[in-house]
């Protein structure tokens, strides 16, 4: 099961990073929300994530 429990189980790997960013992106979602779950899951796969990561899926947050 994914930790973050939003995130689908199959995208829990560190090669599905655009993946995931595209799966946030489309989330309808309040901006704290979607960079702490691109966290979560970058902790959670170890990867290591840029500034652009972040901007990419807080941009289309729907408090923005």
């Amino acid at each position: 099961m994914s930790p973050t429990t939003i995130i689908p189980e199959e995208l829990m790997h560190p090669n599905a990073k655009k993946e995931v960013v595209a799966f946030l992106i489309a989330a309808p979602a309040e901006a704290k929300l979607k960079t702490s779950l691109l966290l979560g899951w970058a902790q959670e796969v170890g990867l290591r994530l840029r500034q652009r990561d972040y901007d990419a899926v807080s941009a289309t947050a729907i408090d923005r």
